[in-house]
């Protein structure tokens, strides 16, 4: 049996489409009908010949940013996620048993630090001289879902003095009032224009991923069944 996550969001409509191509057809994994466990059916002669039996890969809908985690526990042999969440994971756990598979080469969105366009800054190192101009009496603070990004880039940056607050989504409604900079991700940048925040910097692009746990792609089993799932995936990305 092959566990698999695959992703809700705004990665799903492009994940449906690529399994469309390929003649892959989760029954339960549409937008209007989800099912958080849905079954596999196979519509393609070249993908039977891999998933021969269908109810050998069970899958499972769950938030990218959850997928990493649960894939170095082993609760999933393989997911589809975002390259930024599973840098984001990697800072965190630089030991992780997970490793990337294939690029999807999908879902694209840019990582970016926002500030409110009320400030008079436009790029990173303006900020950075705006902070080193005064003794801040509080610490500047940078919400986002990446903490261990946003540090290290905080960090990088010198940005003195900083604190990370958590955040578990509408990141972007945190400024001004709580938060003086997001690291957020966008795909067009129309809510962070909407509230009215400006990009100042873009740390790195990310895209949808396959990912492993290496102990599942070293099983012998699991490891022929995901292989091949690999150079399917590969064989239909353009």
């Amino acid at each position: 049996m092959i566990n698999f996550a695959i992703p809700d969001g705004h990665q799903m409509k492009h994940v449906q489409n690529f399994f469309s191509k390929i003649g892959l057809f989760f029954d339960g994994y549409q937008s209007d009908s989800l099912n958080k466990r849905p079954y596999l059916k196979i519509k393609s002669k070249e993908t039977k010949k891999i998933f021969n039996n269908p109810e050998s890969i069970a899958a499972k809908v769950i938030r990218p940013q959850d997928m990493p985690m649960h894939v170095a526990a082993n609760n999933f042999d393989i997911a589809i996620t975002g390259t930024d969440w599973l840098k984001e994971h990697k800072k965190r756990f630089p030991d992780s048993p997970v490793e990337e598979l294939v690029d999807m080469g999908f879902g694209k969105v840019k990582i970016v630090a926002a500030i409110h366009e009320s400030l008079p800054i436009y790029n990173i190192g303006e900020l950075r001289d705006f902070l080193n101009s005064f003794e801040p009496n509080h610490y500047f603070r940078i919400a986002s879902e990446y903490t261990y990004i946003a540090d290290d880039y905080a960090r990088e940056h010198k940005l003195y003095k900083y604190s990370i607050i958590m955040t578990y989504g509408a990141t972007e409604s945190l400024i001004p009032e709580d938060a003086e900079m997001i690291i957020e991700n966008t795909e067009t940048g129309s809510t962070l224009h909407k509230n009215r925040l400006r990009i100042i910097d873009t740390l790195f692009e990310s895209e949808g991923c396959l990912i492993v746990n290496k102990d599942s792609l070293a099983a012998k089993d699991k490891g022929k069944i995901i292989k091949s799932i690999k150079t399917l995936f590969e064989t239909n990305l353009s």
